[in-house]
């Protein structure tokens, strides 16, 4: 299951009432000396890609109200009689979906900030311009991390998050199981059962005891794991609330020897406002969370 992003001004009612996305093979350019030129355009080239069962988040008028999900592959459609712009192609691709509501609407001003700087240099094109307005795109290939931050904000993580597990995983997994990885995606059940006893229910950076204010954190987060990994305690730190926002945003990381690293974009005063000063390493590193704390600095380009 792959996600995508899809902008939809005029023909909004035409996906909604019709159930169909549509974008052209190309477009007719006139040259200076008045003859043809087709020109093809990426964010429609995406249309292609679209498969049974992905997700495609709708937007119109700076929100995401819908959430599509593709019926069929993308295959070639002439371009529908709704559409006037004649200096499209005939030739086109259309995916057929079926369309659910968000339980609440994803505001552009919302997640443009947050977009950008977990998600948008994986999209293709960008989703987002570096002022946070959306891009004159049509459709754009976004990241699973992407597509499940949507699905939380839309509030239909839950309806989707079956598929997720059963997708990712190479063998027949049991009921229990599942349960298991579904409630390690929020830090909970058997997988913070395992963190908290790992860590002495401490934080592993400042020591802090209060469960209460305890996240079981993924290292390599849930999204872009495979079942086994979103279970594998070596893939988890149990830490402080507030250390735990800094350690997702890529705001720190810790190298190989557990010492805390902070980056640039972290500025002096919020790092004297968290007290990262009076915090050096974690208590402690296995052979097996090296691995992912490698794969969090590599993500977040803490080894360049």
């Amino acid at each position: 299951m792959k996600f995508f992003w899809v902008n939809l001004g005029a023909t909004f009612n035409e996906v909604n009432q019709g159930g169909f996305l549509w974008a052209p093979l190309y477009s007719t350019i006139e040259r200076k000396d008045g003859s043809l030129r087709p020109r093809t355009n990426r964010h429609w080239d995406v249309v292609d890609e679209v498969h049974t069962g992905d997700i495609i988040f709708c937007v119109k008028d700076k929100q995401i109200t819908r959430v599509a999900e593709a019926q069929a592959n993308a295959y070639n459609a002439e371009r529908p009689s709704t559409r006037g712009f004649h200096q499209w192609n005939k030739e086109g691709r259309r995916v057929d979906v079926t369309l659910r509501s968000t339980v609440r609407p994803v505001n552009r001003d919302e997640i443009a900030k947050e977009f950008l700087s977990r998600f948008n240099e994986h999209c293709d094109p960008a989703v987002f311009t570096q002022h946070g307005t959306i891009n004159e795109i049509y459709m754009s290939h976004i990241g699973p991390d992407a597509g499940l931050y949507l699905l939380e904000k839309a509030g239909l993580i839950s309806a989707f998050v079956d598929r997720i597990v059963d997708v990712d995983s190479t063998r027949k997994i049991s009921k229990t199981t599942r349960e298991a990885i579904i409630l390690a995606r929020v830090g909970q059940g058997e997988y913070r059962t395992n963190l908290m006893n790992r860590w002495n229910c401490r934080c592993a950076l400042t020591g802090l005891q209060n469960p209460d204010l305890l996240v079981a954190s993924h290292i390599v987060p849930w999204s872009m794991s495979d079942n086994d990994e979103r279970l594998d305690t070596d893939n988890g730190l149990l830490l402080a609330t507030h250390i735990d926002r800094l350690f997702d945003r890529g705001l720190i990381s810790f190298c190989e020897q557990g010492r805390l690293l902070i980056s640039d974009q972290l500025g002096p005063h919020a790092q004297q406002v968290f007290g990262l000063a009076h915090y050096q390493k974690l208590a402690h590193v296995s052979r097996g969370t090296l691995q992912y704390l490698a794969r969090h600095r590599t993500r977040f380009k803490f080894d360049r």
